[in-house]
């Protein structure tokens, strides 16, 4: 995703909080869904918008900078109280 290329996952809960659009899962343990998903995710490209936009939500959403703060923020509030 971090390269703008398409992905395509099992709705298992952890997949599911990434927030990809519907047509990037499959029904986990259905290799029908996951077959007629696959061609249909071979059959087109991304587009430039769909590329930037996973782009920009792997850098927001993933930044392991805020997330090093944020985890230390957390220590630090655990640590005063």
């Amino acid at each position: 995703m971090s390269y703008g290329l398409p992905v395509l996952v099992s709705d298992i809960p952890a997949n599911k909080e990434v927030d990809l659009p519907a047509d990037r899962y499959f029904k986990c343990g259905n290799v029908g869904d996951l077959r007629k998903n696959l061609e249909s995710l071979l059959e087109r490209d991304l587009t430039e918008n769909e590329k930037r936009d996973l782009h920009l939500q792997i850098a927001e959403k993933y930044n392991w900078s805020k997330i090093a703060e944020q985890t230390i923020e957390v220590y630090r509030k655990a640590l005063s109280a």
